[in-house]
């Protein structure tokens, strides 16, 4: 039998002997053939007033009785060393009073039928100490706790965790106010860390995620798109020294397309990758020159034309940031020389489909046939000028002696315009392509394939913004559905995987865990009439533990199998 039902019955002493004194009114000892043995004070043969109750296995309790129960200030102490001190009433732990157990776990404060109930303070014995509301024995409601290292939150509980608004106070000196959930910043927060960085905005699993601003102590602010605690997405970087850069982010870099204004008044527009100027772009200088065209490194390289301030234009190849001049034309031959004809414009080969477009459930092809490939053009085909097709492979021109590399502009066999750059005769880096339907993709491609940060839009509305692996929507991303809802998350194999926020057009919000794009693991599923669920789901539905609760008040906690509760705690 445990020790609080131990604090609960007072069996009756039936058939028991008295010892000494007045059993009946007065002072006296008594003893009942199962050895419980009482001392002091009787009234009309009931253990009425003050006195000692010990049974047989140690169990021990002093104070006062009325009828025969414990009633009023006492303390019983059990054989494995737990101690009560405090209020009963009717037998029962009631009121107030401080629990001691050996294992060090104190608590101080209200009980109801021998449980925590109201208000009180728990300590335990790695120093932890919370004061405030309890609940059947679980820290519930508004109250404090403090840890070891000096760190503290204070704020809403449920279920013995930090659930709700609350503000943290870290050992290091940062300072948290905001939303939590089971002892991890989730929702809408401010962050203020002990070099005075201040952040404010949405958290996951106790990481920036969403929109938010962040303010550093050098002057430096990024307002936008979080994920995994990084600038990912869109956002405007405003820097000390004046330059506000507005565009695409991945992993805390800037990388994709955007808009970098300077100090000095200079502008570039286009293409980034880790922080730098590559791909394709506008630079207008603060002396008044103006460049469009590829860019390496910061530099321009590739194909580009210059406008100087006095009106001389420069067009051809860049490299580190200075135009190739074109080798002297040789002399002519004195001898006749046949006149050649132009050569015919060389028609491109067919190429395989690129992959599936992608949607909340997509098809996924194997890798290789999402890469762009080409077909060899016919042996006897003339030698074309400019890039051309063979083997797979974009070349300088017909006669396939290298491989291009720098910045174009072509258009597929599917009738799609790709403009950006090429590789080794492979489309890689930064570049824009366009379908014939109206689909675009403008990002990152790595060998043939969409890759790292990019933007796909649909006809209908539908645009998917983030990262890419493969050809596929991989990685940290955020969809669009022509109906106006949306998914910011995790994205594995063009599938909705991994951590996610789903906002619905009807109001529904879901945060929590995907699997095959649907919701799938722990999560929160918010309704628009106001209910709240907590819990497990499978296959978008609730399944597992959990909590459902109403705006009126009503909880229903348990578990749940199909949407159904099928087992209420």
């Amino acid at each position: 039998m445990s020790f609080l039902t131990m604090m609960m019955l007072v069996p009756a002493l039936l058939h028991a002997v008295c010892l000494e004194g007045d059993c009946r009114n007065g002072l006296g000892k008594l003893e009942s053939p199962d050895g419980r043995m009482y001392e002091g004070e009787f009234r009309d043969g009931y253990l009425w007033g003050e006195g000692t109750l010990v049974y047989p296995d140690g169990l021990t309790y002093t104070g006062r009785f009325v009828r025969g129960k414990f009633e009023g200030e006492g303390k019983l102490t059990s054989p494995d060393g737990k101690v009560y001190t405090g209020q009963f009433r009717n037998g029962v732990i009631d009121g107030n009073g401080t629990l001691v157990r050996p294992d060090g776990y104190q608590y101080t404060g209200e009980f109801n039928l021998g449980r925590f109930n109201g208000k009180g303070t728990l300590t335990a014995p790695d120093g932890r100490k919370y004061t405030g509301g309890f609940r059947n024995n679980l820290i519930e409601g508004q109250g404090r706790l403090e840890y070891a290292d000096g760190s503290s939150f204070e704020g809403i509980f449920r279920d013995g965790k930090p659930a709700g608004k609350g503000i943290r106070r870290y050992a290091d000196g940062a300072l948290y106010e905001g939303e939590y959930h089971g002892d991890m910043r989730q929702g809408q927060g401010v962050l203020v860390l002990p070099d005075s960085t201040r952040y404010e905005g949405s958290f996951l699993d106790d990481r920036y995620e969403g929109q938010g601003m962040i303010e550093f102590p050098d002057g430096t602010t990024y307002s936008g798109t979080f994920s995994r605690g990084k600038f990912n997405g869109r956002g405007v970087l405003s820097r000390p020294d004046g330059a506000v850069y507005t565009g695409d982010f991945l992993d805390g870099l800037i990388e994709g397309f955007g808009v970098m204004e300077y100090p000095d008044g200079a502008r570039y527009e286009g293409d980034w990758r880790q922080g730098t100027r590559h791909g394709r772009g506008i630079l207008l200088t603060a002396g008044g020159s103006r460049y469009e065209g590829g860019f390496n490194n910061d530099v321009p390289e590739g194909e580009g034309t210059l406008i100087r301030p006095d009106g001389e234009k420069v067009s051809g190849r860049f490299v580190a940031g200075e135009p190739v001049q074109p080798p002297e034309p040789a002399p002519e031959v004195a001898a006749a020389v046949p006149e050649q004809r132009e050569e015919p414009p060389v028609s491109l080969p067919s190429v395989r489909p690129p992959a599936e477009e992608q949607g909340a459930n997509v098809e996924v092809q194997p890798a290789e046939e999402q890469r762009v490939k080409v077909e060899a053009p016919l042996a006897e085909e003339p030698v074309a000028k400019g890039p051309v097709f063979a083997d797979g492979f974009l070349f300088t021109d017909g006669s396939r002696q290298k491989k291009f590399s720098g910045t174009t502009r072509f258009v597929l066999p599917d009738d799609s315009v790709y403009e950006g750059e090429v590789r080794d005769g492979v489309i890689d880096g930064s570049g824009t392509q366009i379908f014939p339907d109206g689909r675009r993709y403008k990002g990152g491609f790595a060998n043939g394939l969409r890759s790292g940060l990019g933007e796909y839009t649909y006809p209908d509305g539908a645009k998917y913004t983030g990262e890419f692996k493969n050809g596929l929507f991989d990685g940290e991303g955020r969809y669009v559905f022509p109906d106006g809802s949306t998914y910011e998350g995790e994205f594995r194999q063009g599938l909705f995987a991994g951590l996610g926020k789903l906002h619905y057009k009807d109001g529904k919000k879901f945060v929590g865990s995907f699997r095959n794009d649907l919701p799938d693991g722990y999560g929160t599923l918010l309704s628009p009439d106001g209910s709240v669920y907590e819990g497990g789901f499978t296959a978008g539905r609730r399944n597992g533990r959990g909590r459902l609760t109403y705006p009126d008040g009503r909880v229903y906690e348990g578990e749940f199998r199909d949407d159904l509760l099928v087992e209420q705690q």
